[in-house]
């Protein structure tokens, strides 16, 4: 509204020596309180509380906005050299492509994640878009929100690096993918997407190592296929009609959590099964011992599908262990309404509690970072910060909700005992 608007001004109008918003800052403001169903009067008064009382002061004192971008492609430029990208394209077998960073080494080492917190430093990536990634079909505020938390470019010590290096090269290396199989995902698939932060091979490679590193029982075959039969957002790798070739290449087991895989995750997400489980963990334990199956329906064409208690429980490690990809490289208490790691801590502890936890991951939430320095600061994640977690992963189950409804998926579940 003009009044929201004239709050906003009056702070620019200040003087570049105190607290003043930027024209860019002021419409971030103002899609911030739209987010969260503001109306126009409601917008005016927030907009006047925020303003009047700490508005210029979060402007500029939390998010100031000198905000460092890595731009490569001008650096490429200035030294007259290509700028280097990934050759997906050029593959002859996409089982080949993959690279894992130093943050994804580190955690197959450790088979667990922790704070990174000092070895770390976020900036802003020039150019960064989000319609090559996976997230290509958010939009507005939640697309911007997300594009500044994964639009980061990492800076390690080099020690850190040095250290991580030294000791990933003692892990043994996992199988070697089937070939067949690559080509499959390479002639008859589209894995072409970008993942959050890199390709999404990157993505698949990581989890496919780590699960081959900590939970040798089970195939790690599982968390390489985990997203062919979709994503959380929508995006579908392989078409379902393509369904019976794949079959035949996995085994029984490797099918029925392949399978599962993209539902369970949208439902760990939702929030309803969650808070199900959790509840029968703390107050009926024995109750949820006598699980005996899950009933839930398949992203891909919203087909019934049943879990033995048996393969859920093992469906929510691979689960666990896929989440660590998605976690904030440092300062988790700083980044405490992370959905992310809200899930993570949810799953960790229920699997915990229901003495199911079967994969190796070592998660202590005591390590975890206050610090800001180093991290990444825009007006949005600013303004964030004063908006309770709870609000926040309210937002984000209902965004599950929506790209649910979108492709006429239910995430109905029943819990059979």
């Amino acid at each position: 509204s003009k009044a929201t608007v004239s709050v906003l001004n009056w702070t620019a109008e200040r003087g570049p020596g105190t607290m003043s918003m930027t024209t860019a800052q002021q419409a971030e403001l103002l899609d911030t309180l739209a987010t969260f169903g503001l109306g126009a009067g409601a917008a005016v008064a927030a907009a006047g509380c925020i303003g009047c009382a700490f508005g210029a002061w979060a402007a500029w004192k939390l998010a100031p906005p000198n905000d460092v971008s890595t731009d490569h492609a001008r650096l490429a430029r200035a030294l007259g050299e290509p700028v280097a990208e990934h050759a997906f394209e050029d593959a002859g077998n996409i089982a080949d492509l993959g690279e894992l960073d130093s943050r994804r080494k580190a955690y197959i080492v450790r088979g667990g994640c922790f704070d990174l917190a000092g070895l770390v430093v976020l900036h802003g990536q020039e150019g960064f878009s989000l319609e090559k990634t996976i997230f290509w079909n958010l939009k507005g505020f939640p697309a911007k929100v997300i594009r500044d938390r994964l639009g980061i470019t990492l800076f390690w010590t080099e020690k850190s690096q040095e250290l991580i290096n030294r000791a990933f090269a003692k892990i043994p290396a996992a199988p070697q993918h089937d070939r067949a199989l690559g080509e499959f995902m390479t002639k008859e698939c589209n894995f072409g997407m970008e993942h959050a932060d890199g390709h999404f091979m990157d993505h698949l490679k990581f989890c496919y190592e780590y699960s081959a590193a900590h939970f040798k029982e089970r195939s790690p075959r599982v968390l390489f296929l985990h997203s062919i039969l979709g994503v959380g957002t929508n995006f579908f790798p392989m078409k379902v009609e393509k369904v019976p070739q794949l079959k035949a290449m996995l085994t029984e087991f490797e099918w029925e959590q392949i399978e599962a895989f993209p539902t369970v995750l949208r439902l760990v997400y939702h929030g309803p099964m969650m808070d199900e489980l959790q509840g029968l963990a703390k107050t009926n334990p024995v109750r949820l011992g006598q699980l005996s199956k899950v009933v839930v329906h398949r992203v891909i064409d919203n087909a019934r599908i049943e879990l033995s208690a048996e393969a859920f429980w093992i469906q929510l490690n691979y689960q666990l262990i896929h989440l660590l990809d998605f976690l904030p490289f440092a300062s988790w208490k700083a980044n405490a309404d992370d959905i992310f790691l809200h899930n993570f801590e949810l799953l960790y502890s229920l699997l915990q509690q229901a003495r199911q936890l079967r994969c190796n991951v070592n998660f202590d939430v005591t390590e975890a970072s206050g610090a800001r320095a180093g991290q990444r600061t825009t007006l949005r994640l600013a303004l964030l910060r004063l908006v309770t977690p709870k609000i926040m992963w309210q937002v984000g189950r209902k965004q599950i909700a929506k790209y649910s409804a979108a492709i006429n998926h239910s995430l109905k579940y029943e819990l059979h005992f």
